[in-house]
């Protein structure tokens, strides 16, 4: 038993460390530093660590940001895939929750889009992201659609997702229109391509 429970020890202390440096990276971002300017010696300094700590949890600035960037894409799947893999729900709340998700993650998803402009790990990342939604939405396109051929099923799912990723970043990083506004114009054209 005191075996089981030093380990658990061991990796609550470990996932404290690791979050401390997560954290102090997006308190840093969010005061506005971009994240090319971040250096690895100003976040161990905020978390309070060294820099040897920062290098047995991370490899570099890039692999720290593709973790915030994980965790971003896991709680945004867990809002829209469940519509996107059934016909059931409406298509607004769903979008609701995805820009309640980008505005939570907004600190990492300036850093991600910052960075995909010129790390290419990142930008593969990005590119992922995308992809991983786009099966459900040529589901959602192909099920309201039953006579439309598969390449535009495709182009009409890609379409849908960059532009409601697009919308919905611009929004929350600079807005520029109502977001209730923006979320009743998304869930108008979705409906429109799906059939709904």
């Amino acid at each position: 038993m005191a075996v089981l429970s030093r380990r658990a020890q061991v990796a609550g202390a470990r996932r404290a460390t690791e979050d401390a440096l997560l954290e102090a990276t997006l308190s840093l971002l969010a005061e506005g530093l971009p994240f090319a300017e971040l250096s690895i010696d100003q976040i161990v300094k905020r978390a309070g660590l060294s820099r040897p700590t920062f290098y047995s949890y991370f490899r570099d600035k890039r692999a720290l940001v593709l973790r915030l960037g994980v965790e971003f894409e896991e709680d945004l799947a867990k809002v829209a895939v469940p519509w996107l893999e059934s016909a059931d729900g409406d298509v607004r709340d769903t979008l609701e929750g995805v820009l309640a998700v980008f505005q939570k993650h907004a600190t990492t998803l300036s850093a991600v889009v910052e960075a995909a402009t010129y790390d290419a790990d990142v930008a593969e990342f990005w590119g992922a992201f995308h992809a991983r939604f786009r099966p459900g939405g040529e589901a959602r396109v192909r099920a309201g659609n039953p006579d439309l051929d598969e390449e535009s099923v495709r182009a009409r799912a890609y379409t849908l997702i960059y532009m409601t990723e697009s919308s919905i970043t611009t929004q929350v990083l600079r807005p520029a229109v109502d977001a209730d506004a923006l979320i009743t114009q998304l869930a108008f054209m979705w409906d429109a391509a799906t059939g709904g």
